[in-house]
């Protein structure tokens, strides 16, 4: 889901975190600038989930594994400066997991309670087409960013 947080995201992030305790769900914030569509965090939630059942992980923190996979980085800290939020970030795309589609729900109905939602913030236009093929360093070929994007997400799985 995506949209604007209605409180501090340092807050945010600290109420996802109990959140996530109370339905044993997994969450993480992303800046939604840099999120190339639905399919984009979906792809890699599948192929984080996919390396946490092999035993292979970026990170201990699942979070921070999605975070990875999202960014198609190895590196925490590059990921967390590719794709991560800060103070200033305005617009939030949120992704939520769990093994429990009930827990899922709950997850996700009590943290839009913290956004303004608007899933529209995932959309891209020609001014997030340019600004993601900076971020992921692609090709100047913007009608194809968010093909792109997954396939430098799929060579992350080459590089192990």
């Amino acid at each position: 889901m995506g949209g604007r947080p209605k409180i501090p995201v340092a807050e945010m992030l600290h109420l996802v975190a109990e959140i996530d305790s109370k339905h044993s769900t997994i969450t993480q914030v992303f800046d939604a600038e840099k999120v190339a569509g639905k399919e984009h965090l979906l792809h890699a939630a599948f192929l984080a989930l996919l390396s946490e059942d092999r035993g292979e992980r970026f990170a201990n923190d699942p979070r921070l594994n999605l975070l990875c996979w999202a960014a198609a980085e190895r590196q925490i800290g590059v990921a967390l400066k590719k794709m991560g939020i800060n103070l200033e970030t305005k617009e939030v795309a949120v992704m939520i997991v769990g093994r429990d589609p009930s827990s899922v729900s709950s997850s996700a109905e009590e943290v839009s309670r913290f956004l303004e939602r608007d899933d529209d913030v995932l959309n891209l236009d020609e001014e997030k087409r340019k600004r993601l093929s900076e971020v992921f360093s692609l090709p100047p070929i913007r009608e194809e960013v968010e093909k792109l994007v997954l396939e430098k997400i799929a060579l992350l799985e080459l590089e192990k």
